[in-house]
């Protein structure tokens, strides 16, 4: 599953407005209606700990003393005076873990019902990692990006003040992949890029054809289909481009593994011809449901394989694909890049394996751990990874990625012109193989 940014996020209940310390939580307390911020305090943090230390797929811990490391972050609990105090404390102690998918996601910024969509504003812009400068990828129109004239392939320097080029020497000390710290400073710019409605955001940008800029940009509502809550799943605003071209080409891109994509899948695989060829691209999607990769999967075969399995502390289960009547049998291209992370690797690592997808553009960022999450008495979420993951070859992608099986990266130049390397050399691939029929490989199992 997903992290985010713009990762899935589940919840229960919250208490409410954040904590402002602990006069108004006493005030709080004497009326009934909460306890004082030191139970809560406590309460939290064992909670943390306790689900970390009952779930965690490894018994060793890899190495590491959990039980030491509870110890070393509750003598400084007493210091944590207000939420996101304890939520820095809950983060660091996490990150001992030196793990994905293990977060503390505050209860303000998921969104369970329509009213609470406005906490996550647009501002109408989609970035990447190109050469490890974040750049601006797409614009929509009409958006407030677009009304300040910022234009793909412009660069973002700083946001809300913060110096991106700043970050990368510490990013660089982390014991991660190059991809995978072009995951963490992406998504810490994309999380900018989301605000509540009304708020707004400052960028530095260094445009394409111009001199170095600042601009202010306020959230507006996110204007297409959100997911619907499923218990303690939140809601997530939804991208999906679909289309089959004159030529027999169809091409699918989306930024969640979520159910409603299911159906623009099923409608785009009824239109491609027999003789023609699918891209899926995969670009920047941080992941979603797990099982989506199995149910996508079955759209592209007719006979059933594994994309691998998860490996929990006790047992494993495996993703058995289970092939549909209509599926399509030509060639499949899979597009990916730093962005694509969790469900996005799995399926790409499984279609690979099996001999069912060639694999263009950048090694993923290995950012794939199956993983739960649970409401917190502060009412904040606590996301932890349950299962380590391999491939069908008994490869880990946590720390790996997946490695493409033709590499092709773009650049400033391609984005603020408008090309695309990577789906052209798709193309070209499809094009060469699609009339010759498909052949299973020998051993799919």
């Amino acid at each position: 599953m997903r992290m985010m940014p713009a990762f899935v996020r589940v919840g229960m209940t919250a208490l409410g407005a954040a904590w402002g310390g602990l006069a108004g939580a006493a005030e709080e307390a004497r009326q009934g209606e909460v306890p004082l911020w030191p139970e809560v305090r406590e309460q939290t943090f064992n909670a943390v700990w306790q689900t970390v230390n009952d779930s965690y797929f490894d018994a060793t811990f890899g190495g590491v003393d959990w039980a030491a490391v509870g110890e070393k972050y509750r003598r400084h609990l007493p210091e944590a005076d207000d939420k996101e105090a304890l939520r820095h404390l809950l983060r660091a102690m996490l990150g001992e873990l030196r793990k994905t998918h293990f977060s503390i996601l505050p209860r303000e910024m998921s969104v369970f019902t329509p009213a609470e969509r406005s906490r996550a504003g647009t501002v109408g812009l989609a970035v990447v990692c190109v050469g490890h400068e974040i750049a601006v990828e797409d614009v929509v129109p009409g958006s407030p990006a677009a009304e300040a004239g910022i234009g793909p392939g412009d660069v973002i320097l700083a946001v809300d003040g913060l110096e991106l080029a700043g970050l990368r020497p510490w990013l660089e000390k982390l014991d991660a992949t190059p991809a995978r710290r072009d995951l963490y400073l992406t998504g810490l710019v994309s999380s900018h890029l989301q605000g509540s409605v009304g708020s707004s955001v400052r960028l530095q940008l260094r445009p394409a054809h111009d001199a170095e800029r600042s601009v202010e940009l306020k959230f507006t509502d996110h204007a297409g289909e959100w997911t619907e809550p499923m218990g303690s799943l939140p809601s997530v605003p939804i991208h999906v481009i679909g289309r089959c071209e004159p030529d027999g080409l169809a091409y699918l891109r989306f930024n969640v593994f979520a159910r409603p994509v299911m159906k623009d899948f099923r409608a785009l695989v009824r239109q491609v011809p027999a003789d023609g060829g699918m891209v899926i691209d995969l670009r920047g999607n941080s992941g979603g449901l797990t099982v989506m990769a199995s149910g996508l999967s079955g759209w592209l075969s007719d006979h059933s394989f594994s994309l691998g399995a998860m490996h929990l502390r006790e047992g494993h289960m495996g993703f058995t694909v289970t092939p549909q009547s209509g599926a399509f049998l030509g060639p499949v291209a899979v597009l990916i890049d730093s962005g694509s992370a969790s469900t996005s690797e799995i399926l790409a690592a499984g279609l690979q394996e099996a001999g069912r997808a060639r694999i263009f553009g950048e090694t993923s960022p290995g950012a794939a751990l199956p993983s739960l999450f649970k409401a917190l008495p502060t009412g904040d979420l606590l996301q932890h990874a349950i299962a380590d993951l391999q491939t069908p070859h008994g490869q880990l992608i946590e720390g790996g990625g997946v490695k493409p099986d033709e590499v092709v990266a773009r650049s400033l130049d391609d984005l603020a012109a408008g090309r695309d390397p990577v789906l052209e050399a798709a193309r070209r691939w499809i094009e060469s193989t699609r009339h010759k029929p498909a052949v299973p490989p020998a051993d799919s199992r």
